[in-house]
């Protein structure tokens, strides 16, 4: 009986060894996959053409300099506009800004986040708040990837509508914030 078991783990080890060896001497043409010539991650197989833009993109070659020079606000303020800003500056602005743009959100004292309210900013022309929005300054991040130009358009309409209002009866401008 002590032969047959000795017998039966000795065959057990030689055939778990003999598996093992087999696995690690794999064909040549079974190699790792990580191992394999490939693409790296954002590695693109070629050069796009040279001034293209790729479908449903557009082009971000401007600085904010640039884009307050070059550009001017497309969209009317309107109702329509100044509801769709709102529903991007609650979404993407409130929280630093507040939901007044006078720099109290629930984050804006801890980053630092500017009063839109005070007058230098209502003196500011709505393509550098455009590019500001859209390619970010300093402490704010850039917005451009998550709006599209519409978006951004609407959301300064709006933050002129709270600028106006701010200006037509109170004075949170005066108050802190940068």
């Amino acid at each position: 009986m002590r032969v047959k078991l000795f017998l039966c783990a000795a065959l057990t080890v030689v055939f778990c060894l003999a598996l093992r060896a087999r696995a690690v001497q794999a064909a040549p043409w079974d190699i790792d996959m990580n191992q394999q010539q490939s693409l790296k991650t954002s590695e693109v197989a070629r050069s796009p053409v040279r001034g293209t833009v790729p479908a449903g993109r557009r082009r971000a070659h401007q600085t904010l300099e640039e884009a307050e020079g070059r550009l001017t606000n497309p969209v009317a303020r309107s109702a329509r506009s100044e509801a769709s800003g709102e529903r991007m500056w609650n979404v993407h602005c409130a929280v630093c800004h507040g939901r007044t743009g006078d720099g109290m959100g629930p984050v804006g004292p801890m980053v630092g986040a500017a009063n839109l309210l005070r007058p230098l900013y209502q003196e500011k022309t709505d393509a550098r708040i455009y590019g500001v929005i859209f390619y970010g300054l300093r402490a704010m991040p850039k917005q451009g990837y998550k709006l599209s130009p519409e978006e951004a358009w609407d959301t300064v309409n709006y933050l002129r509508k709270l600028q106006e209002l701010d200006a037509a009866g109170g004075t949170k401008a005066e108050e802190g914030g940068k």
